[in-house]
């Protein structure tokens, strides 16, 4: 039986989640929370990039004392926070994050999109006409690449550039949505965690529209719209092999026992999940505070 993992080092820099949407994020928020439950410092989570604001608008103190930022900010958060700090994110393919993003849309319990797009009943093409949700168009590289304000159809090569340099420069360990298991693995070594127990968390099992569905041509029009997108997915996928290298011959190993386990735990860990976002809601993180 697997109860622990083996850690690459020591390393108590605050660290940030990048939050690209639909890229399994609600399922990493959940290991996330019950790994910093119980720390002391404080943490800040973010719904949406508007709540960067609230960041920087907070005292020195809480910025000071910060261990843990996540949720959907572009790359950039750092120059808000005091001293070196650790990023990591999750890809996904571009054009089926898309899709599931355009799903979302229609569910989402704090989608803002959510009454227009019944009102409108608007397809994948019709957002891809009007530009009404920017993370339609290049989503990984607006996140990225940390410039705001990017219009639809606006992402560059430029933009694309700056993504690529920080994926590679300032983020320590990149995830694939893809290759989940063996994610949450690195990102144990990495930052020391105890196992990233979990079970899949806001899948839509009844997607409004499935990619197996999309006509030839929509799915050449959310590639053309996602094609700098599927340049830095590529780029993340070298840099995840490598990574998935370096953890050294017996990962494979490793990997199959934490599968077979975490499917044996399945029920107990859904228990966990429950009480665990029961306490974060109750804001009862031990010795921090959250915004």
């Amino acid at each position: 039986m697997l109860y622990q993992v083996e850690h690459m080092r020591q390393d108590n820099s605050p660290i940030i989640f990048t939050h690209i949407p639909k890229t399994a994020g609600n399922t990493m928020h959940r290991i996330i929370e019950r790994q910093f439950m119980f720390r002391r410092g404080t943490i800040f989570s973010s719904g949406n990039i508007a709540k960067l604001n609230n960041l920087i608008a907070a005292p020195q103190k809480f910025r000071d004392r910060l261990i843990l930022v996540r949720g959907h900010l572009y790359y950039g958060v750092h120059e808000y926070m005091k001293g070196p700090v650790r990023y990591f994110t999750v890809l996904r393919d571009p054009v089926k994050r898309a899709v599931s993003h355009y799903n979302f849309l229609f569910v989402g319990p704090r989608q803002p999109f959510k009454k227009i797009m019944h009102e409108k009943q608007y397809s994948i093409d019709d957002l891809l006409e009007n530009g009404l949700v920017l993370n339609m168009d290049n989503c990984h590289v607006r996140f990225l690449c940390g410039v705001k304000d990017i219009p639809f159809g606006g992402v560059t090569e430029e933009h694309l550039k700056m993504a690529l340099d920080n994926l590679t420069n300032h983020y320590e360990v990149i995830g694939l949505a893809e290759r989940f298991d063996e994610s949450i693995l690195l990102f144990a070594k990495a930052f020391n965690w105890s196992m990233p127990w979990y079970t899949n968390q806001n899948v839509n099992e009844q997607a409004r529209v499935k990619f197996s569905e999309l006509t030839p041509a929509t799915i050449e029009k959310l590639k053309y719209y996602n094609r700098f997108d599927q340049v830095l997915y590529e780029k993340g996928l070298e840099l995840f092999q490598k990574q998935v290298a370096a953890a050294g011959s017996s990962f494979g190993e490793e990997l199959e026992r934490f599968k077979q386990e975490n499917a044996l735990r399945a029920g107990r860990t859904d228990r966990i999940i429950r009480i665990y976002k029961w306490l974060s809601k109750l804001r009862l993180y031990t010795g921090s505070q959250r915004r």
